[in-house]
């Protein structure tokens, strides 16, 4: 039997405070399992509001799918009752797992807001409205969890079905709603969050026609092919790196560059499951749009389900804990799409642009806001890079943290000083008091000529706080500034390294600091990276003017330069 790459290297761990259950991460804390407890009461209530009586307000009874162990054997928590909406029941049961289990897994709950702009975005590339009667075909979620995403297009065809045959519509529903989870206690709350939905379809049905609802999510791995194709995918898929067998990765490969993250197969998987109209409606983090070990699935999507719409969430809360990068919902589209709408949800909807539907393997510049969007669809036209201007870019080799014992905060023999991202901060090369502590490394056999960096070049952090203003955060490690170094020195990873491969580069490379400082590449950069960290990848990938533009800009400095290149990027 294939085990799922969510319950991989998972085993049956118990401790205190926490209750048996069926779920392949184990046991499950006390507290998650009392908001399962409370599940039954909760249904009980919301029946009996929808005009049912008897065995009907017996959740095991009315539903065709079993309760946990877990839901029978806990003291229910009290806080549950009929005032608590669906979204709130599966976010308490998704905060109330360990951290471990949810950082493992990547389990995260859409709140309410995203999922119903993810479902308008949907709609809207399928060319349905909510009078509907009828979904258009089946809509999966492969990593429904409690079943959030798909709450709203259920509630539309709730409310359509019941002017309508609502015996007919009950049966319809396995064959318009799908969820699958690898959390059996998940799915299980997902059944009866769904089931609820439909309690006034159920309620106009004759009593002795009544039957139980069907189970609506079912435990599985959201990978797996599926056996009927689906007009809609929607999801908010596990996030994560994760390793796979040689047999993942084979089949895998059309859309893996070095690791593989969970959120980027289940993108895949769901293109696959799309039938030859069918949309899919993701909430993922932007790190798709630009990473390089995203770069085959940016292919893959550009063939067969090109961006559609995207729209940026500012607020970053909440949705992906501890990942420092923005999240979108992207809505993909089997037809061709020319053109893709961008917005930028920041507690309202603000329309950014119209950009033409990005293609190809490379990063894809899409603005986040208006006003960079001038600069993006500009730079889009650009095809020269960083190579061609006669520079590579590296990432610092020291990895502090491997070479502990060999830093020092004082001079010692054999040793070099190290330049860290805090001391190119503010676009001059200092050395910052925070580092002092570890301002020297002592050379290895074989550091010389991996670590040691003894020419000029610009420097570039590579990751920056989400607070900070600018995402290119620029310094010119000149001739003099080197010498002022000891003419020798160690970059450290946080650190991206521009030196020139050729004798004469396009721009100089002073030049070349300056411009990358400016606020129009800034802008540019903005449009291009998916997170915080501003990798050499993304660096390399940068656009840029004509040759004839760039060699003029060498006999230019300061507010002269900085026009210059605004003008060329039409700032």
């Amino acid at each position: 039997m294939t085990i799922p790459l969510l319950a991989r290297d998972l085993g049956a761990r118990g401790s205190r405070g926490q209750v048996a259950g069926p779920d392949p991460a184990g046991p499950i804390p006390r507290d998650a399992a009392a908001i399962l407890a409370a599940v039954p009461g909760w249904w009980a209530s919301l029946a009996g509001e929808a005009g049912l009586s008897g065995s009907w307000l017996d959740v095991s009874l009315a539903i065709d799918s079993a309760p946990p162990q877990a839901a029978l054997s806990a003291e229910p928590e009290p806080s549950i009752g009929a005032g608590t909406d669906a979204w709130a029941l599966g976010a308490a049961y998704v905060a109330a797992l360990s951290p471990q289990v949810r950082a493992r897994h990547g389990r995260h709950y859409t709140p309410a807001n995203l999922a119903n702009r993810l479902w308008t975005m949907t709609r809207r590339a399928l060319s349905v409205t909510p009078r509907t009667a009828r979904l258009p075909g089946l809509i999966r979620d492969r990593a429904c969890g409690a079943g959030s995403l798909l709450l709203p297009p259920l509630r539309e065809y709730v409310q359509t079905a019941a002017r309508t045959d609502v015996e007919v519509a009950l049966a319809a529903l396995p064959s318009v709603i799908e969820g699958i989870d690898a959390d059996p206690n998940a799915v299980w709350l997902a059944n009866v969050v769904l089931a609820v939905e439909a309690l006034p379809l159920l309620a106009a049905v004759p009593t002795s026609r009544r039957r139980p609802f069907h189970a609506l999510a079912r435990c599985g791995d959201g990978l797996e092919p599926c056996e009927r194709p689906a007009r809609v995918e929607l999801q908010n898929p596990p996030y994560g790196r994760v390793r796979l067998t040689q047999e993942e990765r084979d089949r895998w490969g059309h859309v893996l560059y070095g690791h593989a993250n969970l959120y980027g197969l289940f993108v895949a998987a769901a293109v696959d499951g799309l039938g030859a109209d069918g949309v899919l409606g993701a909430l993922v983090p932007t790190s798709f749009t630009s990473g390089l070990y995203f770069s085959r699935l940016r292919e893959t999507l550009s063939k067969q389900a090109p961006l559609r719409e995207a729209a940026f969430v500012a607020d970053r809360d909440g949705i992906f804990a501890n990942v420092l990068q923005e999240t979108c919902l992207a809505v993909f589209t089997r037809r061709h799409a020319r053109r893709t709408a961008i917005t930028c949800l920041n507690g309202h909807v603000e329309n950014v642009a119209q950009v033409k539907s990005p293609r190809g393997s490379g990063p894809w510049l899409l603005p986040r806001r208006a006003d960079d969007a001038p600069a993006a669809a500009v730079a889009a036209t650009f095809t020269v890079r960083l190579a061609d201007l006669g520079y590579r870019c590296s990432t610092g080799p020291l990895v502090w943290n491997r070479r502990k014992p060999d830093l020092t905060s004082d001079r010692v023999q054999g040793s070099l000083p190290i330049v860290w991202a805090a001391d190119i901060d503010g676009g001059t090369l200092h050395r910052d008091k925070i580092r002092d502590g570890m301002r020297f490394v002592k050379l290895c056999d074989g550091d010389e000529s991996v670590l040691v960096l003894a020419e000029p070049a610009v420097l570039v952090q590579r990751t920056t706080a989400p607070e900070q203003v600018r995402r290119l955060v620029v310094a010119d490690l000149s001739p003099e500034a080197l010498q002022d170094w000891g003419g020798r020195l160690v970059v450290e990873n946080h650190v991206n390294v521009l030196r020139p491969t050729v004798a004469k580069p396009l721009l100089n490379r002073n030049t070349l600091a300056a411009v990358l400082a400016t606020d129009t590449l800034d802008r540019v950069t903005r449009s291009l990276a998916g997170s915080v960290a501003v990798s050499a990848y993304e660096l390399e990938s940068l656009p840029f003017p004509d040759a004839r533009t760039l060699v003029c800009w060498n006999s230019l400095s300061g507010a002269d330069l900085a026009q210059a290149v605004a003008s060329a990027y039409r700032v």
